[in-house]
């Protein structure tokens, strides 16, 4: 497909590719690219006909681009291009503009559900294998696992993480105004009583895991119900048929704070499952070697590094048909 082309193929997108899309078309109406950034997007968009088809899919959303190309550029596009530095908080200025005035809308985009979209309007994220420290204003201390996107929500009555996707691990910390904290996700309303403890969302409809290492959380489902104390060493999902009941806590589970992924007798479908969150593409498990046990701490910073330990150590062999497309299966 030419570059002058337009799209006549109603097939979707593929995920990856569209998210791809989306980050290249932000910055493109940012006006903030460099010149050596305008020869990757031409590079990205000719190499391979999947892209440029997703390109000017975006770019031929209705006339929605041409009416609002003046308010988005006039300001806020001259604005960010007389920057040096265009920052995280202006790429998600320009990305919350587009947001709204439709340009990254549609059925064939569903762009606000796009993993790539929420993590860039949040105000913190981590992509695929980061994991990320911070401390908040007052004093709380928040890590981000891998893919994880959250808002921070301070007010003169309120301290509130939004958790739009990923895990989460929370030390709070006390507050002198007493205002009480809260972590909010789509099905839930977790609130620490002076507390240690992760909070995980995937989007996968299976609800919000909570799991409590030190204090108490009181745990509540948007869906109604009373709150249900989580003490520590114990773990619970809450969902839209409420707070499930309290299992007790599997340690090793947050040992990716750390930078490690720790198995005690895991089958190795599980393991490649759970090592597959932190690295980009597909990481598939044969079914002849998926009842596998493994146990052992392996470092989350060199996912394959994990992948030739495993194959030094287990009766596998790891196939690379593409950087991105891995399976292990039998030797």
């Amino acid at each position: 497909m030419s570059a002058m082309s337009r799209d006549t193929d109603s097939r979707p997108i593929p995920a990856l590719i569209r998210d791809q899309a989306i980050a290249w078309f932000t910055l493109a109406q940012s006006g903030c690219m460099s010149d050596a950034e305008q020869r990757q997007l031409l590079n990205w968009r000719e190499a391979s006909s999947e892209h440029e088809r997703a390109w000017q899919r975006l770019s031929s959303i209705p006339l929605s681009l041409q009416r609002h190309a003046g308010p988005l550029a006039d300001p806020l596009a001259r604005q960010l291009a007389g920057r040096r530095h265009y920052s995280e908080l202006d790429r998600r200025k320009a990305l919350k503009v587009l947001v709204g005035f439709g340009l990254l809308g549609g059925l064939a985009w569903q762009g606000r559900d796009s993993h790539w979209v929420q993590g860039a309007m949040a105000d913190y994220h981590t992509g695929t294998g980061e994991r990320r420290q911070r401390t908040l204003p007052d004093g709380t201390r928040l890590w981000l696992n891998t893919a994880t996107a959250v808002d921070v929500r301070y007010t003169d009555s309120a301290r509130e993480l939004h958790l739009r996707y990923g895990e989460i691990e929370i030390l709070t910390a006390s507050d002198a105004a007493g205002r009480p904290f809260r972590v909010i996700s789509q099905e839930a309303v977790l609130q620490p009583l002076g507390t240690r403890f992760r909070v995980r969302r995937e989007n996968d409809g299976q609800g919000t895991f909570l799991a409590v290492t030190q204090g108490r959380v009181a745990a509540s489902s948007l869906a109604g119900g009373a709150p249900t104390v989580i003490e520590a060493g114990w773990q619970a999902r809450i969902g839209a048929a409420g707070v499930g009941t309290p299992q007790a806590l599997e340690v090793n589970e947050g040992a990716w704070v750390d930078g490690y992924l720790i198995a005690e007798r895991m089958r190795l479908a599980d393991f490649l499952a759970e090592l597959d969150r932190y690295r980009p593409g597909l990481l598939r498990c044969d079914p002849a070697v998926a009842d596998i046990r493994l146990s052992g701490s392996y470092p989350l910073g060199d996912t394959d590094q994990v992948l030739a330990m495993l194959a030094d150590s287990l009766p596998v062999r790891v196939q690379r048909r593409t950087r991105y497309w891995v399976t292990v299966g039998p030797r």
